[in-house]
């Protein structure tokens, strides 16, 4: 007689499983988390070499270098001075070093000169790295760090001989509107945009001094 109920309870409960599973409460797998992509915007500085010189002045712009920890599309943090993190949901659509070198070629050839790939073709070459590129978060308000070292060579016509004309560092601090990733493209792209203009403006400045 044990057995018996023992069985029918067993089969219950067997039953009751079939019948939870049917109707779609049973335990199911999350969906992973979506990842959110995020890239740079801001609009082309326009003309500022000097009329006639840009015409004659053609600019290789070599992929900057990015140390650790910013050779990555991941989107880095950091809550202190010695600490450096990254988002798991959050990432750059491209890597910083191809995202600032495509804005560099861009930036170069709204200034005026001619940007090449090819290095047997220019007059000049850019290059530079990539120091910090990363959202500060130590601060009530959060900002976009961003620190470019670039400099300007030029090319001598055997395309052996090389002199650097300048090298500088470039660094900008942009507060965030909001605290979020959404707002760190937004502060991270004006601090480019000065970046860039900075840059530009050197450039301009060296190139007029090499006219005889």
């Amino acid at each position: 007689m044990k057995r018996q109920i023992a069985i029918c309870t067993i089969l219950a409960g067997f039953s009751a499983l079939i019948l939870f599973s049917a109707s779609g409460c049973a335990p199911t797998r999350q969906q992973p988390q979506p990842i959110n992509y995020y890239v740079l915007h801001y609009d082309p500085p326009g003309k500022t070499l000097p009329a006639g010189l840009g015409e004659s002045v053609v600019v290789h712009v070599q992929r900057l270098e990015a140390p650790a920890p910013y050779d990555t599309s991941h989107i880095i943090y950091a809550q202190n001075p010695w600490h450096r993190a990254r988002y798991a949901y959050h990432q750059w659509m491209v890597r910083p070093a191809d995202m600032l070198t495509g804005f560099l070629v861009r930036d170069i050839e709204s200034a005026g000169a001619a940007a090449v790939a090819s290095r047997r073709d220019a007059t000049h070459r850019v290059e530079g790295a990539i120091i910090d590129f990363y959202e500060d978060d130590e601060k009530q308000r959060w900002e976009a760090v961003l620190t470019l070292r670039l400099a300007l060579i030029r090319i001598r016509k055997d395309g052996r001989e090389q002199e650097t004309l300048f090298s500088n560092t470039y660094a900008e601090r942009v507060v965030l509107e909001k605290n979020n990733p959404h707002s760190l493209a937004r502060s991270m792209s004006k601090a480019m945009e000065a970046v860039s203009v900075q840059f530009l403006g050197d450039m301009a400045e060296s190139l007029q001094q090499q006219i005889p």
